[in-house]
């Protein structure tokens, strides 16, 4: 059974269904961890927000020592300072700008320019005062585009997993639907091909097994006898004079008869290791495992007894009125190696036997005898 199972159609399937889920969940984490890697990248970026407050920061510091220079005096050299200054305010300057920061930045770069042009004191500390605004702006604003960036994020994040969960659901709902199918064509095919074993080896009007299975039964009979240590018994089954029968009633007549026949011999050998066969015409076969004389008799007296009591008419049989038969049996000894071949010979001369000593009859063969 677990042999069967591990060479089936619906363990390869299960298998494919848990490669691709486990394929979908994989990529679906690593798809996530490329996000979150994704997040923790444009954070960066976001956060070199801090640069240009650093630069505003040296600009500041550059103005405050001009500032305090002109406090003391008038005449200061800040050539280097303000060199610093207009070097950071460009690199400040042409950094990207919101349409909000760039309207503010606009208003103060005029500012800074002229400032060196008037050189006053209270100018430097406007500008210085400017420059603190612009500081101050730009950590808001930075907090405001991370936030914005984090709302953005989680809102990605969402529709990223529910998509995923969606995909994932609608994945398995398709690979269960194409596994049901599978399986319910497997069980049609395994239905189909039981039927088609089953026909292989019936015949088609008596619903008997056929000659080809006899065949393949009868072969190994006394194999299976010598392995389980039984005695078996085989039956040849004629019905007298058939052939006059046909001529009487019709060969539509004759396959019901045959077919009677058939169907008596099947119920009455119905149990484990009874198989009735249809050898051919109006030949019978029946092989029974695990049995003795006694019982042999038995089934032979009960079975002239149940085919008369058919009353099927025979009104051109030299015997009787009615249908009957005439058997032919032969019991094989576990180890005695009779070939199947002579065990056939022997059945079918005590049927030929019951034949000429009147029909309606059996014989067993014995040997010797």
């Amino acid at each position: 059974m677990l042999y069967k199972f591990l060479k089936s159609t619906t363990l390869k399937l299960l298998m494919l269904v848990c490669t691709v889920l486990a394929t979908l969940i994989v990529s679906a984490l690593l798809f996530n961890s490329q996000v979150d890697k994704l997040k923790k990248q444009i954070d960066d970026i976001y956060f070199a927000n801090l640069i240009p407050i650093i630069k505003l920061q040296i600009i500041s510091d550059k103005y405050q020592e001009i500032a305090s220079c002109r406090k003391i005096k008038y005449n200061c050299d800040f050539k280097s300072e303000q060199e610093v200054i207009l070097q950071e305010w460009e690199y400040y300057y042409n950094a990207y700008k919101t349409k909000d920061e760039r309207i503010v930045v606009d208003t103060i770069n005029q500012e800074i320019i002229n400032s060196f042009k008037e050189n006053k004191y209270n100018i430097f500390l406007d500008i210085l005062k400017r420059v603190d605004f612009l500081i101050k702006y730009e950590t808001q604003e930075a907090f405001k585009q991370r936030k914005a960036f984090l709302d953005d994020y989680e809102q990605m994040k969402n529709y990223i997993f529910y998509n995923i969960v969606l995909i994932l659901f609608l994945s398995f709902a398709v690979i269960v639907f194409i596994i049901l199918q599978v399986i319910k064509k497997d069980k049609q095919l395994t239905v189909l091909n039981k039927k088609y074993q089953i026909e292989a080896i019936t015949d088609g009007m008596t619903q008997l097994y056929n000659r080809k299975y006899f065949d393949t039964i009868f072969d190994n009979m006394p194999f299976i006898s010598n392995a389980n240590n039984w005695k078996c018994a085989f039956i040849m089954v004629d019905i007298d004079y058939f052939k006059q029968y046909n001529d009487t009633y019709g060969h539509d007549m004759g396959d019901i008869t045959l077919k009677k026949v058939a169907q008596t011999l099947k119920l009455y050998f119905n149990k484990k290791y009874e198989f009735v066969f249809r050898l051919g015409g109006e030949e019978f076969g029946v092989i029974l495992f695990d049995i003795n004389e006694n019982i042999l008799e038995n089934c032979l007296k009960d079975m002239n007894k149940k085919i008369l009591e058919l009353q099927i008419e025979h009104k051109n049989s030299k015997i009787l009125d009615v249908i009957s038969i005439s058997m032919g049996a032969i019991i094989y000894n576990p180890n005695s190696y009779i070939s199947a071949n002579k065990l056939y010979k022997f059945a079918d001369e005590s049927l030929y036997k019951s034949k000429e000593n009147g029909r309606n009859q059996y014989h067993i063969y014995n040997e010797g005898k």
